[in-house]
């Protein structure tokens, strides 16, 4: 007997590649080695279903299995479960002539007229063994079809299958689920998708370079079919370098954040004929095999060339601005479908990715945080000079607690004197331990003068430094009211201040505190203040004591309105209730 040669699967000539090479045997069907090995047991060991559910995405091979399939059923040559691609059923089905195969597309012929016309044309034989009926994108048919079509697929004639193939499974009724032996096609690797582009171009003789194979395998991105109509463009244009765009200038000016490097580079590519969303999604893929590369390299399904290139950007981008890219493009992605100009869209999104500032995302702040921290390191090395801190806002003070800032008027009226008094009125009340935080200015503040033993200094020594250095730290109102007062005297460490009347007792001891925690930080130690109350105001005629502590008070008021920095206390109700009602005490 002698060997019958097979004709060709499609004639040559105008055909595309994905034409002419598709698969005529069950071993020549790659990366879906699960549904080979169901189908071909079943084959050989006649355990054939009555229908199978074919599901996965586009180009991995359904369609064609599901003629593989038709011809193994038919073919009286079957070896291990394959066709023998030779006999004149094998060839008739080939060429697509054979009436043991009814092949129909649900995407257009979905009405219930046309599937109740092939339910009843299954009962019509042939000559063949099986009648096989191939419904591709059977997810397409409407409720009332499916319905139609249940009965039949449920109990089909003897001899009938029906194959139905779809890349949404989910789309499908249950109820059509359940009568059919489903089996799920994958995406094909890369490696595998090299292979085959590879011996296709030494069958073809195409006169195609390494690099133009990983170019249409990087775009098949595991469709068999995209793989080879990438080849075709490939080889119909001569240059594989133009199959994608360069996003080299594109990488650069995400790595040094220049936004205008990098609208430039994207208008060059625009200008090269990419479509913006195109060059989006291109853009993305890159990306995430650099995300990869810096995560979990053995992931990446690239190829040497490419692999190096990709991995020393991820060197230079680093991981969370990879990351941060990847996600601000897929959103504008997304965004571009509906906009109006798909272009302005990206070139947003792009100025936003090398300009941080222009983005107020947590990713963003946190790229700005990490620069601003990588100077500062850079700096403390000693290759450059740390950026200076810039002057905090002076805090604000409540009651009688020290201003920090020196960025208070000085005083510009003496301290009047006044006459002699007699003991002191009242005894010293005790000063509470204030925390005070220190606010760097503008203007730096010299340093205190160096005391030894306070004891020691003397009564001008002690007005002088209180006039130059503490006053400007007080409240206004705590400034008026030593204006008002005289410096009487500095005995034993201790400081008694005369004041122009018993009406000021109050306002004298409810910023006693203040003034205690001023003079403990300009001398180094605690000085008591002893204040002693005089008679009549000496300081200005017409003025008695209410009018000093109204004027000094609205002095105040005005002040604090002014100041909007924060308040510094533990305990912000009792500060108001002590600022409204003076002299009040908590009653436990």
């Amino acid at each position: 007997m002698t060997d019958v040669v097979p004709p060709p699967m499609v004639p040559e000539g105008v055909n595309s590649l994905y034409r002419r090479f598709r698969p005529g045997r069950f071993s020549e069907i790659k990366g879906q080695e699960h549904v080979v090995r169901a189908l071909q047991g079943a084959v050989a060991h006649d355990r054939v279903v009555h229908a199978y559910l074919f599901s996965g995405p586009r180009g991995t091979g359904k369609t064609s299995t599901a003629r593989i399939l038709a011809k193994a059923l038919n073919c009286p040559n079957v070896v291990d479960g394959d066709p023998c691609n030779a006999c004149a059923s094998c060839v008739a089905i080939t060429q697509g002539a054979s009436l043991d195969v009814v092949e129909l597309d649900a995407a257009s012929n979905n009405g219930v007229e046309y599937v109740r016309e092939l339910a009843a044309s299954a009962w019509i034989g042939t000559s063949g063994r099986h009648k096989v009926y191939i419904i591709d994108e059977v997810h397409m048919l409407t409720k009332a079809s499916s319905n139609a079509l249940l009965k039949t697929l449920e109990e089909p004639p003897h001899g009938v299958v029906f194959v139905l193939a779809t890349t949404d499974p989910h789309k499908v009724l249950d109820t059509i689920k359940s009568r059919t032996q489903h089996l799920e096609f994958r995406l094909i690797a890369p490696d595998v998708l090299g292979e085959l582009l590879t011996d296709v171009v030494a069958r073809a003789k195409l006169a195609v370079d390494e690099h133009s194979v990983e170019v249409a395998v990087q775009r098949a991105k595991g469709s068999a079919r995209d793989a080879l109509s990438a080849l075709d463009q490939i080889v119909a244009s001569g240059i594989s370098s133009e199959a994608r765009p360069d996003f080299e200038g594109l990488f650069g000016a995400f790595t040094e954040a220049d936004p205008v490097a990098a609208l430039t580079q994207l208008a060059r590519l625009a200008h090269d004929g990419w479509d913006p969303e195109q060059l989006a999604e291109n853009l993305i893929a890159e990306l995430r095999q650099t995300f990869l590369l810096l995560v979990a390299p053995d992931v990446s399904d690239l190829y040497a060339g490419d692999r190096e290139r990709l991995a020393a950007w991820g060197q230079r981008l680093g991981l969370p601005k990879t990351v941060r890219i990847i996600e601000t493009l897929g959103k504008t992605v997304r965004d571009m479908h509906s906009a109006p100009d798909p272009t302005v869209v990206l070139e947003v999104a792009v100025a936003r990715l090398t300009h941080p500032e222009l983005d107020d995302n947590v990713a963003a702040l946190l790229e700005r945080v990490t620069k601003l921290e990588r100077q500062i390191a850079q700096g403390v090395g000693g290759s450059a000079p740390a950026p200076a801190p810039k002057s905090a806002a002076p805090s604000r003070p409540i009651a009688g607690l020290q201003r920090t800032s020196s960025s208070a008027p000085a005083p510009s009226t003496p301290i009047a004197k006044a006459e002699p008094a007699a003991a002191p009125v009242s005894e010293p009340v005790p000063a509470p331990h204030v925390e005070t935080e220190v606010v760097a200015t503008s203007e730096p503040v010299a340093p205190a003068e160096p005391v030894g033993n306070v004891a020691e200094l003397t009564l001008a020594e002690v007005r002088d430094r209180i006039e130059r250095r503490v006053m400007p730290t007080l409240l206004r109102s705590v400034q008026a009211l030593l204006r008002t007062s005289e410096f009487r005297s500095f005995a034993d460490g201790t400081l008694t201040i005369a004041l122009q009347g018993a009406g000021l007792k109050s306002a004298a001891e409810r910023n006693e505190p203040g003034l205690l925690d001023a003079l403990k930080q300009e001398f180094g130690a605690r000085i008591p203040v002893v204040w002693a109350f005089d008679g009549a105001p000496t300081v200005e005629s017409g003025r008695d004591e209410s009018t000093v502590l109204r004027n000094a008070e609205e002095d105040e008021m005005t002040y604090s309105e002014m100041d909007e920095s924060p308040i510094l206390t533990d305990d912000l109700q009792k500060h108001l209730i002590l600022e409204n009602f003076p002299g009040a005490e908590e009653v436990s």
